[in-house]
């Protein structure tokens, strides 16, 4: 999916949302989902009858007496980019991130799954193709990213993350790294990429001296 011709004009203002905790979708990363929930089958059912368009955000972390959960305010809008529908009826996903947006009202409606009214103004600039991060911020990137790799015993292809662009590289990794909702969150709302990409070596600085902390106290 290219990000050139997106016209922001066709996303929908009323969108049907999967609260996932933990779990972030950014702008020009993807997303693989597993459905077996009946209502979000249900969902993804509707989706692709339509213009595949789904959001998905976090529950708030604030506790609530309501029968529904409270959810962020802040989440991103996905489009179904490639599925497998199982011979169970469950399907297999994946979405690519598009925009981020804010939740305004909840909408009433005889689905099981819930939709709001939402608003895209505030993050626009997700669909521009951003290079503001610097050659030596990348370098710094890189190697929290080896060192993060490297002390939970992890491998990967680095050959394909090094010729990964800077922003993509950021955004996949805020969503695969296991930092708690809260977290997870703070990358999300991060206002562009270069105060994710700060966020991010931040939080992955302090998970490192954590795990090294933790190997030390074992060894001895």
């Amino acid at each position: 999916m290219t990000y050139k011709n997106i016209d922001s004009s066709a996303f929908p203002s009323v969108l049907s949302v999967f609260p996932l905790e933990k779990c972030l979708l950014l702008p020009k990363a993807t997303l693989p989902l597993n459905i077996f929930e009946p209502k979000y089958i249900s969902m993804i059912d509707d989706a692709l009858s339509g213009d595949r368009f789904i959001g998905i955000i976090q529950p708030s972390i604030k506790t609530t007496n309501k029968k529904e959960q409270n959810l962020e305010s802040i989440g991103c809008l996905g489009k179904i980019s490639t599925y497998i529908e199982n011979d169970d009826s469950t399907y297999i996903v994946k979405l690519t991130g598009i925009c981020r947006f804010t939740l305004l009202n909840e909408i009433k409606t005889d689905s099981s799954y819930r939709k709001f009214e939402v608003n895209y103004n505030n993050y626009l600039d997700d669909l521009s193709e951003t290079n503001t991060i610097s050659d030596t911020e990348r370098k710094k990137i890189l190697k929290i990213i080896a060192e993060y790799l490297n002390v939970n015993d992890l491998t990967t292809d680095w050959e394909a993350i090094s010729d990964t662009k800077t922003e993509i590289l950021i955004n996949i990794f805020s969503m695969l790294s296991p930092f708690n909702a809260k977290e997870k969150q703070a990358l999300l709302e991060a206002i562009d990429i270069k105060k994710r990409s700060e966020v991010l070596i931040a939080l992955s600085e302090i998970a490192i001296a954590s795990r090294n902390t933790s190997k030390t106290t074992f060894i001895q």
